[in-house]
């Protein structure tokens, strides 16, 4: 595994998003923490990052690493749960993963 350079990180955000403001909203990071990240040339925390990556429509390999810029097909409302998952805690990421088991084996399989 290679050398990551957090600078780097920041310079791929500043390509994909010429301010900050879009991102503060989407996200609900304070711009104080951006600019502070930015300043330190320190990563987010991983659950910033996929919030910083999905307000940017691009991957946290992307950002990280300059790979991978393309997001892979997923849904809307699928991305908005996996959003949603990254909020429970360990207790309630148990569970949802449980139900989305038991749905699985309810619902009619799909063609791909």
């Amino acid at each position: 595994m290679g050398d990551y350079d957090p600078e780097q990180f920041w310079l791929r955000f500043r390509t994909l998003a010429e301010k900050d403001l879009p991102v503060i909203l989407q996200t609900d990071i304070k711009q104080s923490t951006l600019s502070t990240w930015r300043a330190d040339k320190t990563y987010p925390r991983a659950d910033d990052a996929v919030k910083i990556a999905a307000a940017l429509e691009t991957t946290v390999e992307y950002l990280v690493t300059g790979s991978d810029k393309t997001l892979s097909p997923l849904d809307p409302a699928a991305l908005e749960i996996a959003l949603t998952a990254a909020k429970l805690s360990p207790e309630g990421l148990k569970t949802l993963r449980y139900v989305a088991k038991g749905l699985l084996t309810q619902l009619p399989k799909t063609p791909e």
